[in-house]
């Protein structure tokens, strides 16, 4: 019985399957056969329907894409812009399969009525101009198709994967999306019919002139709507949209020449608008939580027109509101917003009021009203009461290049300011006015590309316009401190790199360590060189007061000064310092020229700086000769210095030029290396050991401890080359006269020279008696050459020649005068006669030039005789005095 019931259903599965195959082969032959005039039918029938050309690369006919309907598939198919009054090669649809769907019977009839059209992979890109001439003005209006054997009676409308692009100049409007499926169903074919669509898409953008709206977010479209092709009216039976997680109901009705559109939220929660406006929200693990709900409607109402928004009006309200950030997990709570969107002015200018603005950040409040209008380059204006934790700020909205920031401020501000390009670069903004105070407490901060940590930051700042002035603003670093009190000139502007700077302030610190803010020097051979660059657009007058000040290795204390800034040159026209047991004062300049290097230019006077002190701070000058362990004394004096440097600050050393008065009191030199030299030239010289064999141990040990009370000369330093004048150095030793040079690769050419008596430690007898210099003894000459370290001692032949004329010279003149005295010789020599009145011992009047007509005369109108003859008394008691001086000195020997 199986057996034969299996049978039977073979057979009729055999015949079913041989009737199929062969209408199934039948239609295939058949389509073949009329495939070419179904094409030209298709072809004619849309051609008759466009305004311009529809380009195919192919056409096919099938009946496998949509059985049982016949599919007359359309591959690569365009339609570039239809613009009336410009030419545009651009893409206005593209698709990469398009499907009419007919029936198989309309084969046979030859009539073919397209229900179903669909389409895979296409593009869609609607453009207005600024003129209102549109791209896709392609479907003629009254053009007859009732001849035509192939008619669009349509059903349904499926879409895959369409990228829609919409973009009106007049309007400032640009959308972009993607719907990955889409559904239309309804009698179009009928004058009066209901659709009803259901869509899913991805919103790339919605963009209002620079404002994004909306951004990277997925929606859902559910749509029921009436159509009236005769009254050209569209109306919302039911509409629900979902972007993101904010549900929407929008109804109204759409005609030829306006609309009016309604759309309400429900119960859109505060997180989900959140995470609507924030591009990262498409990750899950950086999507907003919080509490509150958003109460919005709207109002779309107005004329339909290619260059004109209709009117809208929008009111929004937030109550309560909380939100956390995902990552960091802060929370922003207490939030009250009420506000309405419109445009309803005569220019149809978008405008978003903030009517209250409440929110409550940690331990930040903020309370207040704004205005954000013309979406184009928004203006945003605000009037804002707060305290501002700034370590939390700047968690929930980090500020651009700010790697730590913390403190409180209080601010009471009222701004505008204006955005450029919201959506490529949000730090591009301008204030327009501002108008405020603010007051900084405890505020730390810390640039991206700085290790330097400034704390402790508080005071008051007041803000108008462009403008701002400090009051007892404190300032404090790991290793310095500040208060600025001044005005500040064009702050906005420099801060958002726009303008320049000008500062007039006073700066008082109990100390400051430069080497915290100049950074790592260009000396350090690991550091790569950077070129030193002062500031063009700071424009400064500071009065400076600093208790103590760091630079390197060196400290300096009570300085005063004023510093210029302008045109990237630095003046300190008047300054005054204690440093190294004394005080300097002057003026000083540095002029930045950029690649043409840099200028330091100066005058110093100093007293009382501490020699010792001074070798030691400064590391001896990077040089071994003499140093801290050698020298000691106190120094005066003066330089005149103009110094150059490279780009990178490093000093031209062949352009070095200063010129100083030296004068060291009390001073000492021990065990000094050249010393030795010296005593050591003298036993290895043969004439000069016999004259002081006696002499030479115990004139080293004085000469490795010199003393002397004065020591003054000028010096100049010029050509790489520290040259000193001829000078008289009184020591407790000798008295030695002394010039030379010094370079700076430490090659030396000294001369000196001193009595033959200055260097006998023991007195010499005769048969007649102790020998007595007269004054007029031996005088040695040598010179010290070559390099420092180790040098060559000579006699000085050509110096010793030099004294010989000169003292020739001087002797001639004595002869000739004693010869015109006690002779009457050589009556007409002006020297002799000069030499005649010098000697002359009668009456001697002493006048004082820096004594005024006033000062002759005292109080009372008497002769001021007293106040000179006292002067004259204190002058000779010092002469006096020095004399003593010289014969104790003369006993000692």
């Amino acid at each position: 019985m199986f057996q034969k019931i299996l049978r039977i259903f073979r057979k009729i599965f055999f015949w079913i399957f041989f009737i199929c195959l062969f209408l199934l082969t039948t239609v295939t032959v058949i389509l073949h056969i009329y495939e070419d005039e179904i094409k030209q039918y298709a072809i004619d029938a849309i051609n008759k329907r466009l305004n311009t050309t529809l380009e195919v690369r192919n056409i096919e006919l099938s009946i496998f894409h949509d059985f049982p309907s016949a599919s007359l598939e359309f591959q690569h198919v365009l339609i570039k812009d239809a613009y009336k009054q410009q030419k545009s090669d651009d893409t206005l649809l593209y698709s990469q399969r398009m499907f009419c769907n007919f029936n198989l019977l309309d084969i046979w009839n030859g009539d073919y009525n397209v229900r179903r059209i669909s389409a895979e992979h296409s593009k869609l890109n609607i453009k207005t101009t600024k003129n209102g001439d549109v791209n896709y003005d392609i479907i003629k209006e009254s053009e007859d198709t009732s001849d035509t054997n192939f008619k669009f009676i349509l059903e349904l409308l499926r879409i895959d994967d369409l990228d829609f692009f919409y973009s009106n100049l007049a309007t400032g409007q640009f959308y972009k999306l993607n719907m990955s499926n889409g559904l239309v169903q309804g009698n179009f074919s009928e004058d009066q019919f209901e659709i009803s669509s259901e869509s899913t898409l991805f919103v790339e953008k919605i963009k209002s002139n620079s404002l994004s709206l909306i951004t990277n977010q997925p929606a859902k479209l559910d749509l029921i709507m009436d159509i009236n092709t005769i009254a050209k009216s569209y109306e919302f039976k039911n509409c629900d949209l979902i972007v993101g997680e904010m549900p929407f109901r929008v109804k109204g009705v759409i005609d030829s020449i306006s609309l009016d559109i309604q759309i309400d939220g429900e119960n859109i929660a505060l997180a989900q608008l959140a995470n609507t406006l924030a591009e990262s929200a498409v990750d899950d693990a950086k999507r907003y939580n919080g509490t509150g709900i958003l109460d919005f409607n709207a109002l779309i109402k107005g004329s339909l027109s290619s260059t004109e928004l209709p009117s809208v009006s929008a009111s929004f309200n937030i109550e309560n509101g909380s939100l956390t950030e995902p990552e960091s997990k802060l929370k922003v709570y207490g939030i009250n917003l009420i506000g309405d969107y419109r445009n309803e002015q005569s220019d149809r200018s978008e405008r978003l009021n903030f009517e209250k603005v409440e929110m409550k950040l940690l331990n930040s409040y903020f309370t207040g009203v704004a205005q954000l209008e013309n979406f184009e380059q928004p203006l945003l204006a605000a009037d804002i009461i707060g305290n501002l934790d700034l370590e939390a700020f700047n968690k929930f909205f980090p500020i651009p290049n700010v790697e730590q920031i913390g403190g409180n401020v209080n601010l009471d501000l009222a701004f505008k300011m204006q955005f450029f390009d919201p959506e490529y670069r949000k730090d591009k903004f301008e204030i327009l006015s501002s108008i405020g105070k603010l007051n900084l407490k405890n505020v730390s901060y810390k640039h991206i590309e700085n290790d330097l940590v400034y704390e402790n930051i508080s005071g008051d700042v007041l803000i108008q316009d462009n403008d701002a002035a400090v009051r007892e603003l404190s300032i404090i670093t790991a290793k310095s401190n500040l208060i600025l009190n001044g005005a500040m000139k064009n702050i906005m502007k420099y801060l958002d790199g726009s303008g320049s700077l000008g500062m007039v302030a006073s700066v008082e610190s109990t100390k400051i360590d430069l080497n915290e803010f100049i950074g790592e020097s260009n000396t350090n051979s690991s550091a790569t060189p950077t070129k030193f660059e002062l500031p063009l657009n700071l424009n400064l007058n500071i009065d400076l007061k600093v208790d103590q000040l760091s630079l390197d290795s060196h400290q300096f204390q009570n300085i005063n000064a004023k510093l210029l800034l302008a045109n990237r040159k630095a003046e300190v026209p008047r300054f005054s310092l204690n440093a190294l047991g004394g005080g300097v004062r002057g003026n000083i300049s540095l002029d930045n020229l950029m690649e043409a290097g840099n200028v330091i230019d100066g005058e110093l006077v100093y007293n009382g700086v501490n020699m010792k002190a001074l070798f030691t701070d400064w590391k001896n000058f990077n040089q071994t000769t003499i140093t801290d362990k050698h020298l000691s004394g106190v120094g005066n004096g003066s330089i005149d210095l103009l110094l150059f440097f490279n780009p990178y600050f490093s000093i031209i050393e062949d352009k070095i030029y200063a010129l100083a008065q030296v004068e060291i009191t009390n001073g000492e030199l021990k065990n000094l290396e050249t010393m030795k030299m010296v005593t050591d030239y003298m036993r290895s010289n043969k004439a000069l050991n016999i004259m002081l064999n006696k002499h030479i141990n115990k004139f080293e040990e004085k000469l490795l401890n010199l003393k002397f009370s004065t020591l003054s000369n000028q010096i100049l330093i010029k050509n790489r080359k520290i040259e000193i004048p001829r000078m008289t150095i009184s020591t407790n030793a000798l008295d030695v006269d002394f010039f030379g040079w010094h370079d700076f690769d430490n090659n030396v050419e000294y001369h000196f020279s001193f009595r033959f008596r200055d260097l006998k430690t023991v007195a010499e007898y005769t048969e007649f008696g102790k020998v007595v210099d007269d004054g007029l003894g031996l005088v040695i000459y040598l010179t010290m050459t070559g390099p420092v370290d180790n040098p060559s001692f000579s006699l000085d032949k050509e110096e010793r020649k030099n004294a010989l004329k000169q003292n020739l010279s001087e002797e001639k003149q004595t002869i000739k005068s004693i010869l015109k005295t006690d002779f009457g010789l050589f009556k007409n020599d002006s020297t002799v006669q000069k030499m005649q009145q010098e000697n002359k011992k009668q009456v001697e009047f002493i006048f004082y030039e820096d004594e005024s007509e006033e000062d002759l005369k005292d109080s009372t109108g008497r002769s001021g005789n007293k106040k000179f003859t006292g002067k004259f008394f204190e002058k000779l008691d010092q002469d006096a005095d020095k004399q003593k001086r010289n014969v104790i000195f003369e006993k000692e020997k």
